[in-house]
């Protein structure tokens, strides 16, 4: 499936709909891995609404892809039933350890944690590759969004940590094979389409 109107521009393209995941729970020093928190009813309610925008254009989705971790998850099955498309769950799109947010520079941790990185932008290349042409949602974390886009952009991660992403909101991106041909919006709430 395609855009059932796209823009001369859009013929041919990809175009990913990246959603971070609901508000999600308390996160302990305990629960930083897997499968980590769920949604809180404040996420659950952003995830039925952000539901609700995809439902409007359902017909145009080929696929939904999702992160491995409950919040994302619980945020990809409820736009999943909106949409009528099964979850294809991507280990590589769940969220890093909390070793970044503590400061650490160079360690074995944060090494991993930047390999996961990576190995996000590795796992994108390879769902462009397999959907080329088509129109697909992929439900992860801010840090993976950021990194990802921050690495399309050729801006590093440590500039696209400046970008803020918001809860259940949405970017829409247009590739060209690989590589970012266009941005059309960027964590917005509305399904601008």
């Amino acid at each position: 499936m395609v855009l059932k109107n796209p823009t001369e521009y859009e013929k041919g393209k990809t175009i990913v709909f990246f959603v971070r995941h609901g508000d999600r729970g308390n996160l302990d020093e305990n629960d930083l891995i897997r499968p980590g928190p769920g949604l809180t009813e404040k996420g659950f309610q952003q995830a039925k609404d952000v539901a609700n925008k995809f439902s409007k254009i359902k017909r145009e989705i080929d696929a939904i892809y999702s992160s491995d971790m409950k919040r994302a998850v619980q945020t990809a099955e409820i736009m999943s039933k909106k949409i009528n498309k099964k979850i294809k769950i991507i280990h590589d799109f769940s969220e890093v350890d909390r070793i970044l947010e503590k400061g650490h520079k160079i360690s074995l941790k944060y090494l991993r944690a930047h390999l996961k990185f990576k190995r996000a932008i590795k796992k994108l290349d390879e769902i462009l590759d397999k959907e080329k042409g088509k129109v697909i949602i992929i439900v992860a974390h801010g840090r993976i969004i950021k990194s990802i886009l921050g690495n399309k952009l050729k801006i590093g991660i440590k500039k696209g940590n400046a970008f803020s992403y918001h809860n259940c909101h949405i970017s829409k991106i247009r590739f060209k094979g690989k590589k970012l041909n266009y941005i059309n919006y960027f964590n917005s709430q509305e399904l601008i389409h």
